[in-house]
């Protein structure tokens, strides 16, 4: 299932792909931010289809929320000042609630929401387990509403996504890909129209 805010253009595909022609395949991006204890999102070929390069970052288990919020960023500053932009950036909750995990994850959010508004360019996925409850989806619904205010009249879109799972053949490390190969090589939309979709 698929749920969330969409922002859309009124001028339609046509003009929001034109707005989008400055970047091309080779230079988009996706950045996969996964919480501690998450679970790994099947649909992520999805976007990795239109972006050739993957950046995969997951929390360990000795990094505190603050402190993976604080790394995530330094690697965002890298992509933003790069030719790169983010084609699509999902964060996979683990589905804490506590006020510091919570905080963390907004930090994360705002951070790649502002390389993706610099560069004009992206979509920012909320995503975690079908099986996640009330609260967690309140928590994450109440974040991309948020989130969604800062974006209105641009070509960014702000999604949530209730539908993950971790296949066997993929670690929860950190890395690069290049589309579906994992390197282990750790490293660190005018007016606007708001509408909840599902499918």
């Amino acid at each position: 299932m698929e749920t969330g805010y969409r922002y859309e253009k009124a001028r339609g595909p046509a003009a929001r792909a034109e707005g989008n022609m400055e970047h091309t395949d080779e230079t988009l991006l996706s950045v996969v931010v996964l919480e501690l204890g998450s679970a790994w999102p099947p649909w992520l070929a999805e976007y990795q289809k239109l972006a050739p390069n993957s950046v995969v970052i997951a929390q360990s288990s000795e990094e505190s929320g603050a402190l993976f919020a604080q790394r995530i960023a330094r690697k965002l500053d890298e992509i933003k000042s790069s030719e790169t932009a983010i084609h699509a950036g999902l964060l996979v909750s683990n589905g804490a609630l506590d006020p510091l995990a919570t905080a963390a994850r907004e930090q994360i959010c705002a951070a790649l929401l502002g390389v993706m508004l610099t560069k004009r360019h992206g979509e920012l996925v909320l995503a975690a387990s079908a099986s996640a409850g009330e609260e967690v989806r309140h928590e994450l619904f109440t974040l991309a509403g948020r989130l969604c205010d800062d974006s209105r009249g641009t070509e960014v879109n702000v999604r949530v996504r209730f539908d993950t799972l971790r296949p066997s053949s993929v670690p929860a490390i950190s890395g690069v890909m290049k589309t579906a190969s994992v390197s282990h090589e750790v490293s660190s939309r005018g007016t606007g129209r708001a509408s909840n979709g599902s499918s």
